[in-house]
């Protein structure tokens, strides 16, 4: 299974709020996956601030401390991790996991063409999450723990 967003569905849709009837109705007439339809509640988030790398930047490099996380809006990317190479595209979430886990990135992640993202301080994330109903804050727990290969929870996350 792939995941991926059909870019002109999303665009299709506009600036309406994402949480709005107008929008959800427009997601079923569109026929937007849920892929889809994460990216553009993620994209139309207005308190997020955005970011532009050129072709060859990193946006993060295995072992560093993570300071922002991104989900890519535009462009495409070139990821390492242990024993493992991939291309990423819109919709990708870079650098979350391990800054919710307090642990250092865990692969390297280059444009290859220009990349815009938007950019999620980690401080906020996390605050979010300490600060969320206990069942979301678990969901949260156990989808870092999977995506990161961990074995115990980190302390950020209990």
């Amino acid at each position: 299974m792939r995941f991926s967003v059909d870019l002109a569905k999303v665009e299709a849709m506009g600036t309406m709020p994402p949480y709005s009837v107008d929008a959800i109705a427009a997601y079923e007439k569109l026929g937007l996956s849920s892929e889809d339809r994460l990216y553009y509640q993620l994209v139309s988030e207005l308190s997020l601030g955005s970011a532009a790398f050129k072709p060859g930047s990193h946006l993060c490099v295995f072992g560093q401390p993570v300071g922002d996380a991104y989900v890519v809006r535009q462009g495409e990317l070139d990821v390492h991790t242990e024993g493992l190479s991939y291309r990423v595209g819109p919709g990708a979430v870079i650098g979350l996991a391990a800054g919710l886990a307090d642990v250092p990135h865990n692969m390297t992640a280059t444009a290859v063409t220009v990349v815009t993202a938007s950019v999620i301080p980690i401080f906020k994330a996390l605050k979010a999450i300490t600060g969320c109903h206990p069942g979301l804050r678990g969901i949260n727990r156990s989808t870092v723990m999977r995506v990161l290969n961990l074995s115990a929870v980190p302390e950020s996350l209990k």
